[in-house]
């Protein structure tokens, strides 16, 4: 065995054995050297030992009690507590000593210098003196004050509780730059840092029900984890004289008016403060200070005030985050006003407004006295607006008053801001004097009149930063910014009837030519035919919607019943079914600009027609048409809101011919036709708006002359024609409203179509048709297209 494990196996039984001695009772005599006391059962009257290193011990379990005090000198002295009772006081001297409290009680007050750990029990008051302290609460009660009056001390509370709810009592630093870290438990009394840099944090957990008084230096607090139910219970966290920073992560700070005398106030890491009062930065020696949102955190006002305790300086606000003027729910009378300077840093700014006329309601950003910089996104929700024209400032959503300026680029909208048929764009300065600083949401552009003395600055607002290509207009000229979908939704109701026109077609388009319609009373006939065509047409209104695209549709029709009568005039009465697709861009007076792109429409037609034909000897005609549509498709803007087109169509169509032999083989026939098409759409809403379309009737006529041959090629007898029509439809007008704003669409348009074709008659039963047209406008109503028509019909 070596001398080692002899040691240890002959001194630890020993050890233990004394051990056992010593906590049999309470014996605390002292001696001339280093004393180590112990105290497990009995009593004893305390004692004061001043020399050499001593310690106390009062282990679990046990039932010792000291009646009277303990005190050491000056010593590297110690104490263990867990269990029993001190009914006095424990002075550990200015040594550097060590506590550690598990359990027990001392009613007493601890003093001298230590390093701490209480982790259970009581301790009636803590007192310790000397530089570099170190108390760690981790569980039990102190019940009175925690006081550290040594410099460079550090409290630590992650547990238990100080003071109660009878007794109030406090945490207490005084002199040099002292410590307080908070992360769990009760304080039952406020916190008291006195001068010095000191630093205070609180994280996690933890209930402070008085004040936090950092007193002068230059303090720093940062608060972590908490939401608004923790720091309730402390009425204010006030950082004192000197140059004092306050941080928020990930906290949730609530009111402005619980922290005072802060220069630096910082949101970060997500933390969010609601402000409906006032959060005054600085003291009366800086007189200022500065509040920064971080990009992750937000502020919240309804009725909040950033100032300088001085009210000669000014604060400054710095947001990088979010600033949310909503917080008022349902009401577009929220404000935040800074008594200072506002800077930007790419932060944004999300308010309500009521989307409507001039001065409508709106949340506010208030800036006084200082400027306003950088870069800010406003972004704007509706409330309840139905969307109308500003003929004056607008709808202000910033205020720069009492001589604040701002920069042109501070502000910019974050989106677009639409309402009823109108979009919304942010303008700084308004066309009233001493309003250049201001920032307003306009849904028109009025070009100056008057010009305005200086020096109140231009009459004309300038467009915010990064947004879109803005008009300008003539002077006194109005010009609306009507949204795109306006342009693209204006063209259901004349895409609809372009359509059905398309459907319905004339008299040869369907039949071919009187001259393949059998001359006797059978009705076992049937037609089939198909047509395309391209199609660039626009419509003068409110937003002059233009259509480019493509139609192409396909018809079947029978005949029902035929007759004649003896003077040698055919009566046929038959049917028809036909499917129709529309498909193009759309175009129009978009954002104060003509001609501009603004969508896709789609739309389908299902078609049911009846009609009735009258053929003379000499080939004279007449045809009556009636036909029902159903309507489905959608008008979707570049943007991506969509208008869902539902709906029927009724179109009425008479139209007549007579003919007029030429040459050998050639005859001449003049034709008038008459339509009237009545469109029924659907409501719809957008997203934006409520959508009730109105269509009054569209009357067209049409009056041509055509011209056709007669020859034969290899057998097959060919018809050959010429035709030419002027087109005009009749005034009247389609009205789609949003939220109850009509926007105007007008029907009347002329044109000039041209064409010519040929007809084949491959068998006695069996005929072909085809021909091709060119429409051109011959006003100032832009319409040309090209357009294609074959058939086939076939008598059995």
């Amino acid at each position: 065995m070596t001398r080692r494990q002899l040691v240890h196996h002959c001194a630890l039984p020993l050890l233990m054995l004394v051990l056992q001695d010593s906590r049999a009772a309470c014996d605390l005599t002292p001696t001339a050297g280093d004393d180590h006391f112990v105290c497990d059962s009995g009593t004893a009257p305390g004692v004061v030992d001043t020399q050499g290193n001593n310690s106390l011990g009062m282990p679990y379990p046990g039932t010792g009690t000291i009646t009277g005090n303990v005190v050491f000198g000056n010593g590297n002295d110690s104490a263990t507590i867990a269990s029993g009772t001190l009914e006095g006081n424990l002075d550990l001297g200015s040594g550097n000593n060590r506590f550690n409290m598990s359990g027990g009680i001392i009613r007493g007050t601890l003093t001298g210098s230590a390093q701490a750990t209480m982790s259970g029990g009581s301790i009636g008051q803590v007192d310790l003196i000397n530089d570099n302290n170190r108390f760690q609460l981790q569980g039990g009660a102190i019940l009175g004050n925690l006081v550290s009056a040594g410099a460079n001390d550090v409290v630590m509370v992650t547990g238990g509780t100080i003071g109660s709810v009878t007794q109030s009592a406090d945490i207490i630093t005084s002199g040099g730059n002292n410590q307080v870290l908070m992360s769990d438990g009760t304080v039952y009394g406020e916190i008291h840092t006195s001068s010095g840099d000191d630093f205070f944090n609180w994280r996690d957990a933890g209930i402070i029900h008085g004040a936090i008084l950092m007193g002068s230096g230059n303090d720093r607090a940062l608060i972590q984890n908490l939401p608004e139910a923790a720091l309730s219970s402390t009425p204010s966290l006030d950082g004192g004289l000197g140059n004092d920073s306050l941080v928020f992560e990930n906290s949730n700070p609530g009111t402005g008016g619980r922290y005072v005398h802060w220069e630096s106030v910082a949101l970060t890491d997500h933390s969010a403060m609601i402000l409906n009062d006032s959060l005054v930065l600085g003291d009366s020696g800086t007189g200022s200070g500065h509040l920064d949102i971080d990009a992750s955190s937000s502020l919240s006002s309804s009725t909040g005030l950033i100032r300088a305790f001085d009210s000669n300086q000014n604060a400054t606000l710095n947001n990088s985050g979010t600033i949310y003027l909503t917080a008022g729910g349902a009401q577009a009378s929220d404000r935040l006003t800074v008594i200072g300077n506002y800077v930007g840093n790419g932060g944004s700014l999300k308010l309500h407004s009521v989307l409507a006329g001039d001065d409508s309601p709106s949340d506010r950003l208030v800036v006084s006295r200082g400027s306003l910089s950088g870069s800010t996104e406003i972004n704007v929700a509706n409330l309840g607006g139905n969307g109308a024209e500003t003929l004056q400032n607008g709808i202000q959503v910033v205020e720069a008053n009492q001589g604040a300026t701002s920069s042109d680029g501070a502000f910019h909208l974050g989106g677009t801001v639409s309402a009823g048929a109108f979009d919304y764009f942010l303008y700084k300065g308004g066309v009233t004097p001493g309003t250049q600083n201001n920032w307003y949401l306009r849904s028109s552009v009025t070009g100056p009149v008057v010009p305005l003395p200086e020096p109140e600055g231009p009459v004309t607002p300038l467009p915010g930063p990064e947004g879109p290509l803005l008009p300008d207009p003539e002077p006194g000229e109005t010009i609306p910014f009507y949204r795109p979908e306006v342009a693209v939704d204006a063209l259901a109701g004349p895409a609809a009837a372009l359509l059905d026109q398309a459907v319905l077609g004339n008299f040869h388009q369907r039949q071919g030519d009187q001259a393949l319609l059998r001359n006797n009373d059978q009705s076992n006939a049937g037609w089939l035919r198909t047509f395309a065509s391209d199609v660039r047409q626009g419509w003068s209104g409110d937003v002059a919607p233009g259509l480019e695209g493509h139609v192409w549709g396909l018809q079947a029709g029978h005949d029902l019943y035929a007759t004649s009568d003896d003077r040698g005039n055919r009566y046929t009465t038959g049917l028809f079914v036909s499917h129709a697709r529309l498909q193009g861009s759309a175009r129009g007076f978009v954002d104060g600009f003509q001609n501009t792109r603004a969508g896709t429409l789609r739309l389908n037609s299902d078609s049911l027609g009846v009609y009735w034909y009258l053929i003379a000897p000499n080939d004279a005609y007449l045809d009556a048409v009636a036909m029902g549509s159903r309507y489905h498709g959608s008008a979707r803007s570049d943007r991506q809101l969509k208008f869902d087109i539902a709906g029927h169509g009724l179109t009425f169509s008479l139209e007549g011919g007579y003919p007029y032999p030429l040459t050998t083989g050639w005859v001449l026939e003049p034709q008038a036709q008459f339509i009237v098409q009545k469109v029924f759409l659907d409501n719809d809403n957008d997203g934006i708006s409520q959508i009730r379309p109105d269509s009054r009737d569209y009357f067209k006529g049409r009056l041509g002359v055509r011209a056709k041959g007669a020859i034969q090629t290899g057998g097959v007898p060919l018809e050959p024609y010429v035709r030419a029509n002027l087109w005009h439809t009749f005034g009247g007008s389609d009205t789609l409203s949003f939220d109850g704003y009509p926007i105007r669409t007008e029907h009347g348009a002329s044109n000039l179509e041209l064409g010519g074709g040929i007809l084949a008659r491959l068998s006695r039963d069996l005929s072909v048709y085809g021909g091709v047209d060119y429409t051109s406008h011959i006003d100032s109503h832009q319409q040309e297209s090209l357009s294609a028509n074959l058939g086939v019909r076939l008598d059995w």
